[in-house]
């Protein structure tokens, strides 16, 4: 599902990619618990051909949106669908965008544990690329003119089924590019078909480790989030029910 991720600092894009514009109003910080509807840094290929760093909300609205409350669960798409969906398809035709990320946050539904709040919970994981400190989720973007206020910039991510070495913790994952496949996902004249080979193509280098529930509240937003913890043995919520009684 990806509705959480960390997102890296701003010297670790312009690291990462040749920026040739800021559209952002202040420095780029590190955060480490991003939730939907946060406003998110994307990499877009702007009209002139320069590369444009701005922010987005995390949710797509579609430009043709005319209630003034955004939709809600519109931060990522599955890929296999985006295509025919009124929702995605005309900002996956020819408003794609990058979403910077270190990595991202899955909960396992498999391995019950006792969460920080002392409820069951899945166990959550930290998916990432060994050795990246970038990686690059294939996204989209729109902009929806409010009434009688700003335009918006939002986006979405795509989604894909999970990578065999995570697809155990969770069975869909974010369409994550390669750095040879950034150019051609952010020209607008790419055709469809190229962009459903860049998607099937799309990286499959990931792996993930337990990390602490404290996850779980997105209030929590520091650099602890991201430290391993020990492997709990999966209990039945019969079980954890039974050690909470104690």
């Amino acid at each position: 599902m990806c509705g959480r991720f960390v997102s890296p600092d701003e010297a670790a894009i312009e690291r990462h990619w040749h920026i040739g514009r800021h559209n952002w109003n202040s420095f780029i910080v590190p955060v480490f618990n991003v939730a939907p509807t946060m406003q998110v840094p994307i990499i877009l290929l702007a009209p002139d051909g320069v590369i444009e760093l701005a922010g987005a909300r995390w949710g797509l609205i579609p430009g043709w949106w005319k209630k003034p409350v955004p939709p809600s669960l519109t931060f990522n798409a599955r890929s296999e669908e985006a295509a025919e969906k009124p929702t995605w398809r005309q900002s996956l035709k020819t408003m794609r965008c990058l979403m910077p990320a270190c990595g991202w946050y899955e909960w396992n539904e498999n391995e019950r544990v006792r969460a920080e709040s002392g409820r069951q919970a899945n166990q959550p994981y930290f998916i990432h690329a060994p050795g990246e400190e970038v990686v690059a989720f294939a996204a989209m973007w729109s902009i929806w003119q409010r009434p009688d206020a700003e335009p918006v910039l939002s986006c979405a991510l795509l989604t894909k089924e999970a990578a065999p070495s995570i697809s155990n913790i969770h069975r869909r994952m974010p369409v994550v590019l390669a750095p040879e496949q950034y150019s051609a996902w952010l020209t607008s004249t790419t055709m469809p078909q190229e962009v459903g080979e860049l998607i099937a193509e799309s990286r499959q280098d990931f792996e993930g480790y337990r990390v602490s529930t404290k996850v779980n509240n997105v209030r929590n937003n520091f650099p602890e989030l991201l430290e391993k913890v020990e492997q709990h043995t999966t209990r039945t919520d019969q079980e954890l029910k039974e050690q909470g009684s104690k």
